[in-house]
């Protein structure tokens, strides 16, 4: 009796082995399928990377362009209201009235070059 459990399990043994090698190749082949995916996937996701890094480094000047307009716009508004206090003085009524049209006070004296 002992002889026939023997050859059952090892008829049974034989009956596995041969599934379990054939599911050893699909395991290889899919092994490989994965790696390879696992690859390109890695691959794909450090160009993207790579893409972002430049559109950052793009952008990080953009904003650093940006900042410099506004410091100069921000000084030409300063400029712009200092010019705006100073054009509702009496200094500056005086000399657009001299620069431009040509008035004088009534005891100054004005001297002409000859050419």
């Amino acid at each position: 009796m002992a002889k026939k459990m023997t050859a059952k399990r090892s008829a049974a043994r034989n009956s596995r082995r041969k599934p379990a090698y054939k599911k050893e190749k699909k395991s290889y082949l899919s092994a490989i399928v994965v790696v390879s995916a696992i690859v390109i996937f890695c691959g794909f996701m450090g160009y993207k990377a790579y893409e972002l890094s430049n559109t950052k480094a793009a952008l990080m000047q953009d904003i650093s362009d940006l900042n410099n307009k506004i410091e100069t716009e921000q000084a030409r508004t300063q400029e712009l209201k200092e010019f705006e206090v100073y054009t509702h003085t009496k200094k500056y009524a005086e000399e657009v009235a001299k620069d431009v049209l040509g008035y004088v006070y009534e005891d100054e004296i004005i001297f002409k070059p000859d050419n």
